[in-house]
This record gives C-alpha cells, sequence and structure tokens, in this order.
C-alpha cells in the first residue's frame, strides 16, 4: 500500500532515509511504514485476544520456529485491512488510517520539494479503546441482580456480564448496557 502511495505522490520509492538504497529494494516504502507499524501490532493483538488464531494456522519448522501458514496469513492481511479501514481524528477530522498515511506521504512530498517549509512526521496519537478495563468490570462484579432489574435488565443479561467480568478475556459492551453500568454507578453513589 505504501508503495503504491509513494508512486501516486510522485516518490521514488527506492531512495529512501532510513533503509538501505538498493535498486531492489524499496527502501522509502519500509522508512514510510514504520511509524505505522503498530497497526499491523494491533491487528495481530485484536485477533490473538478474539481467538481467531489456531494452531492450525501455523507450522512448526525444522528449527522449531512458528511460521503462518497462508490461513493465519489471510486473517493477519485481512485484520490489517480493517485497522486501515477504522476512522481515527487526524487533525480535526475523521479520517480513515489509509488516509492518514497518504496525507503524510503527500506532506513528506511537499516538503521535498520545498512546497512546505517544517515536516510534521510525527506518527498520529492513537488510544486503545478497552470497554473492559479493570473499573468496568468492578463496576459490572458489584451490580446486585435487584439493582440491574431496576435498570430494566434480565438477571441473564448480567450474569452473562459477571462471567465475562472475572474471566481474563476481552469483551465488549453494547454502548446502552454500558450507559445502564454507569447509570447504575451514579445512582449508588449518590444514595452515599
Amino acid at each position: 500500500m505504501i508503495l503504491h502511495i509513494t508512486r501516486v505522490i510522485g516518490l521514488d520509492a527506492h531512495v529512501g532515509f532510513l533503509h538501505e538504497m538498493t535498486p531492489s529494494k524499496n527502501s522509502l516504502a519500509y522508512d514510510l511504514q514504520e511509524p505505522f507499524r503498530f497497526l499491523v501490532d494491533l491487528a495481530v493483538i485484536s485477533l490473538v485476544e478474539n481467538g481467531a488464531m489456531e494452531s492450525k494456522d501455523f507450522i512448526r519448522t525444522e528449527n522449531y520456529n512458528l511460521r503462518l501458514k497462508p490461513t493465519g496469513a489471510r486473517k493477519i492481511v485481512n485484520e490489517f485491512s480493517n485497522m486501515l479501514n477504522k476512522k481515527v481524528s487526524y487533525q480535526g477530522k475523521e479520517s480513515t488510517w489509509s488516509y492518514v498515511i497518504f496525507l503524510k506521504v503527500r506532506e513528506l512530498a511537499h516538503y521535498l520539494t520545498s512546497k512546505k517549509e517544517k515536516l510534521d512526521f510525527v506518527k498520529p496519537e492513537y488510544e486503545i479503546e478497552r470497554i473492559d478495563s479493570y473499573a468496568i468490570r468492578q463496576k459490572i462484579l458489584n451490580i446486585s441482580y435487584v439493582d440491574w432489574k431496576k435498570l430494566g435488565f434480565s438477571k441473564g443479561t448480567l450474569h452473562y456480564m459477571k462471567q465475562n467480568a472475572k474471566s481474563d478475556k476481552p469483551f465488549t459492551l453494547n454502548a446502552h448496557v454500558l450507559e445502564r453500568v454507569n447509570k447504575w454507578e451514579a445512582l449508588v453513589s449518590g444514595q452515599k
């Protein structure tokens, strides 16, 4: 993808700054991927946390190294593609990560051609928003079934939420459920 963007913008992908320049390497593309390498890490972490990676997605080599099979590689590529299409706030606007990468490469091109005097090539900030934080887990574990029913939810919903909160695995909550968990906390703290 970054190689394609460098070509679209008109940069020579072989002329890099950090990686060795040889005719067989796209050094600039390798340089430009560095600030965004964390997106691949997030994709892999997401797959592992969701239990999507299986032992059949790997092969053990004769040196006891693990290598991805095509099935595992496809999963990572698909998840990475999802990451590139995720919305992020950048320069006061909602953009996808792929568009942010395009903007940063274009910014470099403008700097190199003196259309821009300053280059701000700091990677954009990215916050991982986890719903299943320790605080949320504790709130769920502290809610009584009576209080939960007063908020309009069934006992079964709270039961499954408590099971998730007790486990080490990540979980998500629907927005309306999270809102009621926080509403419960406000009600309880207002009674004290």
